[in-house]
């Protein structure tokens, strides 16, 4: 008789256990960003690392006693899941499936709404981009934002070069951020 294997242990974050089923959960709620990569191995590290980077943005954010989100906004984002998912009956399903109740759906997104506010906090917004910045960045960057029949002028695009500029700033400042975190964390990794 075989063994039928359950789980497995992908990796340990302080103290905390990330599952194989974990990634598939948080893959098939739509809570991490899906690789495009056809490579097994190198999906499987992709997913593990984001599950390990998740743990020790929470870490720290639980350092820094960031507030609980209202119910309201954990509904909001629970209602933004049920609505990719098709509906409450699918949602049901999926968390039957993947071995989560609504109640531990609502801890990943607490925890999830708190990181993000941390993000923000740590980080700043688009606000802080300087008009020059702007500028600059617009200059070495027109064929983003130029349009098919006509040359398009700063002001016109101004709001989109913010936020195009700001998105690449961020993701740049957070994945310094997370870097860090993760040679300073106490991480073991176990081969998927």
């Amino acid at each position: 008789m075989s063994a039928q294997q359950l789980d497995q242990i992908l990796a340990v974050v302080s103290g905390q256990v990330v599952l194989r089923s974990d990634v598939r959960a948080f893959l098939e709620l739509g809570l991490i960003e899906a690789t495009d990569t056809s490579d097994k191995a190198q999906s499987d590290q992709y997913y593990i690392t984001k599950l390990i980077e998740r743990q020790l943005a929470l870490d720290e954010v639980n350092r820094y006693r960031i507030p609980i989100p209202t119910s309201e906004e954990i509904d909001q984002e629970l209602a933004a899941i049920r609505g990719r998912l098709g509906g409450e009956s699918e949602l049901s399903t999926l968390l039957a499936l993947v071995g989560l109740g609504v109640r531990d759906l609502r801890q990943i997104l607490q925890d999830d709404i708190r990181a993000d506010v941390y993000v923000r906090e740590r980080f700043g917004d688009a606000n802080q981009l300087s008009e020059s910045e702007l500028i600059s960045y617009f200059d070495g960057n027109r064929g983003s934002f130029a349009a098919p029949d006509r040359t398009v002028e700063f002001d016109e695009v101004r709001e989109a070069v913010r936020l195009k500029l700001w998105t690449e700033r961020r993701e740049m400042l957070v994945r310094d951020w997370l870097t860090g975190l993760m040679r300073r964390g106490e991480v073991v990794r176990f081969e998927p």
